[in-house]
């Protein structure tokens, strides 16, 4: 789940920024080393602080996951949370670095 390009420099820029700083957390180093639960929560608030939200549900009675980007015109589906929230961030990603 890792940002590239743009959006790379982007959140590292806004990441330094945030309250994270007062918390005394290192670079992206360490970041990219908690679990993808964790930056996915992250990453949401990053994008979202740059008008491009994501959002994950799984519908009722279904088996599936879907994610959604209001930026793109995609959904997917995936058997599991954690398959969407990892292709969700790709795919924003995308998106970012071709604004």
């Amino acid at each position: 789940m890792r940002l590239t390009g743009k959006a790379e420099k982007d959140f590292f820029e806004w990441y330094r920024n945030t309250d994270f700083k007062s918390r005394n957390q290192p670079g992206l180093a360490l970041f990219y080393n908690y679990c993808n639960s964790m930056q996915y929560g992250v990453l949401v608030d990053f994008f979202e602080s740059k008008d491009l939200c994501i959002e994950i549900c799984k519908m009722h009675l279904s088996k599936y996951y879907y994610w959604m980007i209001n930026d793109g015109d995609e959904e997917n589906k995936f058997n599991t949370r954690p398959e969407a929230r990892t292709e969700s961030i790709k795919k924003a990603n995308e998106i970012y670095n071709l604004r």
